[in-house]
C-alpha cells in the first residue's frame, strides 16, 4: 500500500509538479480508498513532508569525499559536474526545487536549509584553499551552482543565451565550460612557494601526475610552468 501511494505521487509530481499534487489525485492514481491514505497521513502537507525527506541528503550524495591523491581542482570540477548531471537526471529533485522557490512553508524551508547545511563544509574547504587569493571562491561557487540550478529548471521554457539543454551537445558545452572556469579559478590559488617546489620537482624529472598529487597543482598548469 505504501509503495503504491509513493509510486502514484511520483508519477503525478513528474507530470505536474508538487503544486498540482492533491490527495484525491494520489488516491485515484494509487487506486485506494480515502481511509487507506488518511490512516497513514494526516493531510497532503504531512504526506509531502514524508515524501521529500528522501531528498534531504541529495546534495551530500553529489558532494563525495575525494579519493586519495585527487587534486583540489579535479575535486571542484567533479562536484559541479556531478551536480549538473545528478540534477538533470533527477526529475523529482527538479520539481522539489521549483516547489521550494514558489512555496514558503516549514517543509520547503527544511529541505532547503538541510541542503545548505551539507554545503557549508565544502564552502569552508575551498575558502581555506583560496584564503591567500583575491578570488572569493564561495561567492563564485554560489553563482555557478545557482546558474546550474536555473538553467536546468528553465530549460523547458526556452533556450538560455542560445543554449538548449535538451540538446546533448549543449549539455556537453556546459560541462566543458565548468571545467574551463575551474582551471581559471585554480590558477589564482597556487601559492608561489608551491610553484617553486613544483618547478624543482620538474627539473628532477618527477612525473607530472605525482607532482600534481603532492602539490595540488593541476597538470595543465604544471605543463606551463
Amino acid at each position: 500500500m505504501e509503495k503504491s501511494i509513493l509510486e502514484a505521487a511520483t508519477t503525478l509530481i513528474e507530470k505536474g509538479g508538487f503544486s498540482r499534487l492533491t490527495t484525491t489525485g494520489i488516491m485515484q492514481k494509487a487506486e485506494i480508498e480515502p481511509v487507506q491514505f488518511y490512516r497513514r497521513y494526516k493531510d497532503l502537507d504531512a504526506f509531502i513532508d514524508e515524501y521529500v525527506k528522501k531528498f534531504d541528503y541529495w546534495f551530500s550524495g553529489v558532494v563525495k569525499v575525494p579519493v586519495s591523491g585527487e587534486n583540489n581542482q579535479t575535486y571542484y570540477e567533479d562536484i559541479l559536474c556531478n551536480l549538473f548531471n545528478s540534477l538533470w537526471d533527477n526529475k523529482i529533485m527538479q520539481e522539489l526545487l521549483r516547489w521550494e522557490i514558489a512555496t514558503d512553508n516549514e517543509t520547503s524551508r527544511r529541505t532547503a536549509q538541510l541542503r545548505e547545511f551539507h554545503t557549508l563544509p565544502l564552502c569552508q574547504r575551498f575558502a581555506d584553499l583560496f584564503s591567500d587569493s583575491d578570488t572569493d571562491i564561495v561567492a563564485v561557487s554560489a553563482l555557478l551552482v545557482g546558474g546550474i540550478y536555473y538553467m536546468i529548471l528553465h530549460h523547458r521554457v526556452s533556450a538560455f543565451s542560445g543554449m538548449d539543454l535538451s540538446r546533448e551537445q549543449d549539455r556537453e558545452r556546459l560541462l566543458k565550460a565548468i571545467k574551463h572556469l575551474s582551471g581559471l579559478l585554480f590558477q589564482d590559488c597556487v601559492q608561489p612557494s608551491v610553484i617553486k617546489i613544483a618547478v624543482a620537482m620538474k627539473k628532477d624529472a618527477v612525473p607530472l601526475e605525482k607532482i600534481s598529487g603532492y602539490t595540488g597543482i593541476p597538470i595543465q598548469i604544471l605543463e606551463k610552468i
